[in-house]
């Protein structure tokens, strides 16, 4: 720590180059996130032992599709219930772990072989074994290590903050580092297994078709495809002597045989050990018994019920940030998109991709604006107002898919047009629905990143309220949250599509096409879940007291105490002597962050703005009045003061 000026005693701060690079660790968990999404493919290819034929085309019943299915179906509940199991025993494990390279390097390290090591097993060294039942228990086996490392290395996103940064304006730079993050993670692997390896020169194209007794969907399919397309399908068919007219669904163009799997695999592998090491680095330093908190005794599972008894603001944080993560997986889920850009808009290939690249840029806008939000006015400050910022924007986007009608062309999205030559074709509502959709896009992923540095501050005010430092156990707990409340997903996609369009048997994909009570599901779920998601974070943040202010006692109150713990004291007796701000000698308290006047060097007078009334009345009744810095300050009794740190 810094210490010769008074008040940076109670102040962490990391140097840029590792708060850039510390968030990477949650791009090398998102690299095989995003990968296992083709497992799917490879489940069918090779579980079901029908991966001979990939290339040249694969037949497959609907029986050993429906296999797949129903395995998928139960097991993946199942893998559900034993990661909510290893979350809390994973927490307690780290908090207790003190090794030579610490308290989180270990978890970061082992969590990424034992990614590296789950791919490997289930998609390259048993992949040609031929007994069925052997191929389903690798899979199984491998799922399992999958889990267990991705536990490992994606708790210590959340817990090694605390040690990293106790700075408001560093922990809040986490979002922009992180999107950056997710562009060279998820965009990327989606971008090469679905963009670069379509391509016929890298990868060879496989055509898999799936047998049916009704051909309506393939026909219904034929007919969207452009003529050479069309043309290119009908011939594969027929050189497989099938009737396109007695066929279920194909994967036409899909490279998910053996050579797309030999790219792909070291490719996952290699980018995120490379981001992990780039994690590693940003942390070393840190990771260090000076940084870790001042408990004197290691945490224990029954921790876990304590912390959620005695604390509400985490309850309040677990219940917002829960609530941002459905709102979150249902409105940017692929059946969703599938349901307006596909369904409603009748172009999903030529929407998707650009009104994906346009979130991001969007997002970037939203993201700077929010950390510097949260650096000046605290974490809680860019929840809440970012939340209602993505309240109002969906509102107008609501009003849009209201209005949408199938038979007027006037109210599909359209960006370019390939008729007559390439040319663009947008129109006003497109250019209003691109407005709203993604002001309201770049806000709720503000907020959604903005409660993983919250998670940090909540391990401190912990600290502030127990004496226990506990990241690993706060990081798993907010994982477990995270885990139970968005598996509804899937239900709720389940209850609002599938159950409201009649003729709708499953989730919609890209090609399926428009059926009645389609806009009705699209307007509950991409805009109405998500807004009710947010009116309960809303109200979560307005029972949420940990405000900029507040955190800035927690953090004071923390170094006093750790000093004088390191001295010789008691934790008992430093939590007695040292409880509100007031309380606390001036060197430990740090002073708030002031713009500064680049022509002048003085302090900008902070004015009271519109946003800070409407943030005060709504937000700010539960954080109380807090006493004057220093003013019936304590000094640390002479017996316990730690001379080698009076110079820190």
């Amino acid at each position: 720590m810094d210490g010769s000026a008074a008040g940076t005693r109670a102040v962490n701060r990391a140097k840029g180059w590792q708060i850039a690079l510390f968030p990477f660790n949650n791009a090398a968990t998102n690299v095989y996130f995003a990968f296992y999404t083709y497992f799917t493919y490879y489940a069918v290819l090779y579980l079901t032992g029908s991966a001979a034929g990939a290339i040249a085309g694969t037949v497959l019943s609907a029986a050993l599709v429906m296999t797949v299915s129903n395995f998928t179906a139960v097991f993946v509940p199942c893998m559900r219930v034993f990661d909510g199991i290893t979350d809390p025993l994973l927490g307690g494990m780290m908090d207790k772990t003190k090794t030579r390279l610490g308290k989180f390097r270990p978890y970061m390290i082992i969590g990424n072989v034992l990614l590296a090591l789950s791919v490997l097993i289930m998609m390259t060294f048993f992949r040609g074994v031929g007994v069925s039942w052997v191929r389903w228990t690798i899979y199984i086996v491998s799922y399992i290590i999958y889990v267990l490392g991705y536990t490992c290395q994606c708790a210590v996103t959340k817990a090694g903050q605390t040690c990293l940064t106790n700075d408001p304006k560093q922990r809040s730079q986490f979002v922009i580092w992180n999107m950056i993050g997710q562009i060279g993670s998820i965009v990327l692997v989606n971008v090469m297994a679905g963009g670069v390896l379509t391509n016929e020169a890298l990868c060879a194209k496989g055509l898999i078709v799936y047998e049916s007794e009704s051909g309506k969907l393939v026909s219904d399919i034929i007919a969207g495809l452009d003529p050479e397309g069309s043309r290119t399908l009908i011939g594969k068919l027929t050189a497989l002597n099938l009737d396109p007219a007695k066929l279920y669904a194909y994967n036409y163009g899909a490279p998910y045989g053996t050579q797309f799997y030999d790219i792909m695999v070291p490719f996952v592998i290699v980018l995120s050990a490379a981001y992990t090491v780039m994690a590693v680095a940003a942390i070393w330093s840190k990771d260090r018994p000076e940084f870790w908190g001042v408990a004197q005794e290691p945490a224990k599972l029954k921790d876990y019920i304590g912390i959620i008894k005695g604390n509400k603001e985490i309850r309040w944080l677990m219940l917002s940030s829960g609530f941002n993560k459905l709102a979150s997986t249902v409105a940017t889920s692929v059946p969703v998109a599938a349901l307006v850009y596909g369904c409603l808009m009748g172009d999903y290939n030529g929407l998707y991709i650009p009104f994906y690249a346009l979130c991001f840029v969007f997002m970037a806008i939203f993201f700077f604006w929010g950390s510097a939000t949260a650096g000046r006015k605290g974490q809680k400050r860019g929840v809440a107002q970012f939340t209602v910022l993505a309240i109002l924007f969906y509102i107008g986007v609501l009003a849009l898919l209201c209005i949408y009608d199938h038979e007027n062309p006037a109210t599909y999205l359209k960006i370019f047009s390939m008729e007559g030559g390439f040319h663009l074709t947008i129109n006003f509502y497109t250019i209003a629905f691109i407005v709203l959709y993604g002001c309201g896009y770049g806000a709720f992923n503000c907020c959604d990143q903005l409660t993983i540095p919250m998670i940090a501050d909540c391990t401190d005010f912990e600290t502030y309220r127990s004496g226990k430092y506990v990241p690993g156990i706060m990081g798993t707990i907010f994982s477990l949250v995270d885990k139970v409340i968005s598996s509804l997903q899937t239900l709720l996609l389940q209850l609002f599509i599938v159950l409201l369009v009649p003729d709708l048997t499953a989730l919609p994909a890209e090609s399926t096409p428009y059926m009645e009570g389609m806009q009705l599901s699209a307007i509950i779920c991409f805009c109405l879940l998500p807004m009710t998601a947010w009116l309960i974070t809303t109200f979560c943040m307005t029972r949420y007291s940990l405000s900029g202010e507040k955190l800035r006692e927690v953090q004071a109150v923390n170094a006093v105490r750790k000093a004088a713990v390191r001295g010789g004291m008691s934790m008992e007796e430093a939590m007695a002597t040292w409880q509100t701000i007031d309380q606390v000698p001036e060197e430990f308290v740090n002073p708030p962050r002031r713009r500064i006047d680049k022509k002048t060097g003085k302090p900008v007078e902070e004015k009271i703005t519109v946003a800070d009334r409407i943030y005060s009345r709504l937000f700010a009744r539960c954080e109380g009045r807090i006493a004057a810095p220093s003013s019936n300050a304590v000094p640390i009794p002479e017996q316990y003061r730690d001379e080698a740190q009076e110079g820190e």
